[in-house]
């Protein structure tokens, strides 16, 4: 199966299951919102980070504007998911190249943008949305006990 060049992301951390556990003891969706503001706000970084990452490759801007923003949770059973990182389909096809470089006739031809992949699969990155994951289930747990 060919990728799309998007990447799905989801809420995984140490404390989730303690979290989930007392989210659902309140009910009421806190859980499932909960899980959608914190894979929202991971978005937002991924796509700051890019577009970052992506200010010294900006020959047309096309590229630069396949970094997915707002793209929906995505409900699979119990599993949330939400897409990031650049649609192919709308233009993104470029990033595949400048993230893993290129090679021409055997000798590298487009170097490898470690700032554009780490902006998507760093280990600082990951560490973020780790944080950011927890904040979102912290507020969540607090705005339902104060309902």
């Amino acid at each position: 199966m060919a990728r799309n060049g998007k990447k799905k992301m989801t809420v995984d951390f140490a404390e989730l299951d303690v979290y989930r556990k007392r989210l659902d003891e309140i009910g009421g969706g806190a859980t499932e919102r909960a899980f959608e503001n914190a894979l929202k706000d991971s978005q937002k970084v991924v796509a700051q980070n890019l577009t970052a990452a992506m200010a010294q490759h900006n020959e047309t801007g096309k590229t630069a504007k396949s970094i997915i923003q707002n793209s929906p949770v995505e409900w699979t059973g119990d599993v949330a998911s939400i897409d990031v990182g650049f649609g192919i389909s709308d233009g993104g096809l470029p990033s595949i190249f400048l993230m893993y470089g290129t090679k021409l006739h055997g000798q590298p031809h487009i170097t490898p943008d470690r700032n554009l992949y780490n902006a998507v699969y760093g280990a600082k990155v990951r560490k973020d949305i780790v944080k950011i994951q927890q904040q979102a289930f912290e507020k969540a747990f607090e705005r339902a006990l104060k309902e």
